[in-house]
């Protein structure tokens, strides 16, 4: 990488604390918009069925309150035009795509898009068309019964299709924010309670309505039968267009098969062909190759970013969602995103988070994704043996690596037995990562245990020791929880070092600081805030009674790229930890659960 891709070590974070960038082009962050709004209707909508399980009256009076906004000219104006906007170029991108290989959540989120346009035709008709052509009062009777027996299942299906549909955007739009993974238990808790809601509302009500024999429509026999028509239009409609969306792709795929080509050369001196359309992104896809996109190719991350090694001057210029994530990470001129360029031309690539070794062969499912680099919420812990220098003069070489390794082998076997994993030992000092394959906040938790455990072997090897030792051992802990980059760093062939994972990033560098900061604030850990939130616990948890009893205190600490304070914790006593972790074990286990979901 050259210097400028080197100034960026968190790839999809930037510098620390800063934002994402929210990226993407016209067309993207339209379609994005338009989504956005159309969810403030869904939920909306959404919570009004859930008050079916209070009372139809109040169900009622949460539709008249929904009406007075979006019922309203420039309600309607709004909901209708993102309607359009949103549906169209989906559309367009849709018989745009050259390729149709990607990402599980991408093909699901497409999927679900399309069976929406498909229940949703009778909805539309059966009520704004109702009220707008035949001026029907579509109250809620109406629309319940309307829905009650015949089509309680398709209105179900398309209540959870289309919350799927929904919560799978807005995920893969927030999910390299910051808050959002702070937040992320609660949301997934809403994100599975709203649709329950909704659906046991309405459902309870059309029951209620049918038992007590109130069910009832407001238009005749003859507007029903109108409106059945169009909806039987409506549906073939959908047809035609999907049809002329297939014919599209089938033109493309046509056309790029016998018209004019280009080649794409990669590290290894791999070929491929291919014709004017799609971009380097869909093209490297198409044909098995690795090629990262965090984002889906939305102009979001830059985890796409490719060095081009010859043609770049034939390349369109960058647009301004591209030249904005560029000069995010301070890219070369000769750096662009794959996701975003679409080759008129031969070109000469270099994915910049693939290396060249890793060209020679298909990228299969089964591939360690650890090779390519991941990002995840992690809890990084650095441990150091205080006065270690001043401990080893005098004394014989044998003794010194005795005591070393004796020390070494209780603090790792604690932080094994904690979840953690040793991810490097560096003289007296070691690297251990918490939360790899399990959420952030059961990460979180366990390198809090590792904490006392560590505490607890260090008694264990201070008496092992006492014979040997003018003073005790003593350690200083660093612990912080966030984003990083792990992935797996080795050297190649047979005669390299085995590939370890380890992380990268913001995290790896705050929690190395936090240990050098236990020194000053005389704690025997240093807890970022972050971990202790992450974990589920509140600060004031580790608070004592009285001046020097005080087991933890909070302090704000200043480190070199930040421009606000971090907020810590020095733990003096351990044993704090106990009842935090014991308080909070309840709603540890409800968080557990709603991750896992």
């Amino acid at each position: 990488m050259n210097g400028q891709e080197k100034a960026s070590p968190d790839l999809a974070q930037g510098r620390a604390g800063a934002a994402v960038p929210s990226g993407g082009t016209v067309a993207q962050r339209a379609r994005l918009y338009a989504g956005l709004v159309l969810f403030a209707f869904i939920l909306s909508h959404f919570l009004n069925h859930a008050l079916g399980n209070v009372s139809l009256a109040v169900m009622q009076a949460g539709q008249d309150l929904r009406y007075e906004v979006w019922s309203s000219r420039p309600g309607q104006i709004l909901l209708y035009g993102a309607l359009a906007v949103h549906v169209v170029l989906a559309l367009i991108k849709l018989a745009r795509r050259r390729t149709w290989r990607m990402p599980v959540w991408e093909a699901a989120q497409i999927l679900l898009g399309l069976s929406i346009t498909c229940l949703l035709i009778k909805h539309i008709v059966a009520t704004r068309l109702a009220m707008d052509v035949f001026h029907t009062n579509v109250d809620y009777r109406h629309e319940l019964t309307a829905l009650w027996d015949n089509s309680v299942f398709w209105q179900s299906a398309l209540l959870v299709i289309v919350w799927g549909h929904a919560i799978i955007g807005l995920h893969y739009w927030l999910r390299l924010r910051r808050w959002y993974r702070a937040l992320r238990g609660w949301l997934a808790a809403a994100a599975l309670l709203v649709p329950t809601l909704a659906l046991t509302g309405w459902i309870n009500a059309a029951r209620l309505l049918a038992e007590t024999g109130r069910l009832g429509l407001n238009n005749t026999a003859s507007e029903r039968a109108v409106l059945a028509d169009w909806m039987h239009q409506g549906r073939w409609g959908l047809v035609v267009v999907l049809g002329a969306i297939a014919l599209v792709i089938l033109a493309r795929r046509v056309a790029d098969r016998f018209g004019k080509g280009f080649t794409i050369t990669y590290p290894d001196g791999r070929q491929v062909r291919s014709r004017p359309g799609p971009t380097l992104l869909e093209i490297s896809r198409a044909n098995g190759l690795p090629h990262l996109s965090v984002c889906g190719g939305r102009a979001r991350c830059s985890t796409c970013r490719t060095r081009i090694l010859a043609g770049g001057d034939r390349l369109a210029s960058p647009s301004t969602a591209e030249r904005t994530v560029l000069a995010r990470i301070r890219a070369g001129n000769d750096i662009r995103l794959a996701c975003q360029i679409r080759p008129q031309s031969d070109l000469e690539i270099e994915p910049m988070l693939a290396g060249r070794r890793d060209f020679g062969k298909r990228l299969q499912p089964t591939d360690d994704l650890y090779r390519w680099g991941v990002e995840r919420a992690v809890s990084v812990m650095f441990v150091d043996l205080r006065g270690f220098t001043a401990l080893s003069e005098g004394r014989l070489p044998y003794d010194v690596v005795f005591i070393l390794n004796r020390y070494l082998d209780g603090a790792g076997e604690a932080i094994r037995k904690a979840g953690g994993l040793v991810d490097k030992v560096m003289g007296d000092g070691i690297m251990a990562l918490f939360g790899i394959d399990k959420d952030a906040r059961q990460g979180a938790r366990d390198a809090l245990q590792a904490v006392l455990s560590l505490a607890q072997a260090l008694e264990r090897a201070n008496a092992d020791l006492a014979a040997q030792l003018d003073t005790p051992l003593r350690l200083g802990i660093g612990l912080h929880t966030g984003p990083a980059i792990l992935g797996r760093i080795g050297l190649a062939g047979a005669a390299g070092a085995a590939a370890q994972l380890t992380a990268l990033g913001d995290t790896v560098n705050v929690a190395s600081r936090l240990e050098g900061a236990s020194k000053d604030l005389g704690g025997f850990a240093v807890i970022s805030n972050s971990t202790l939130e992450a974990a589920g616990i509140e600060g004031l948890a580790l608070a004592g009674i009285g001046g020097d009893s005080v087991p933890a205190t909070p302090h704000a600490v200043g480190l070199r790229g930040r421009t606000e304070p971090l907020e810590v914790w020095a733990v003096r006593d351990p044993v704090v930890l106990v009842a935090a972790l014991q308080a909070s074990e309840v709603g540890g286990a409800i968080g557990e659960e709603v991750a896992s979901v």
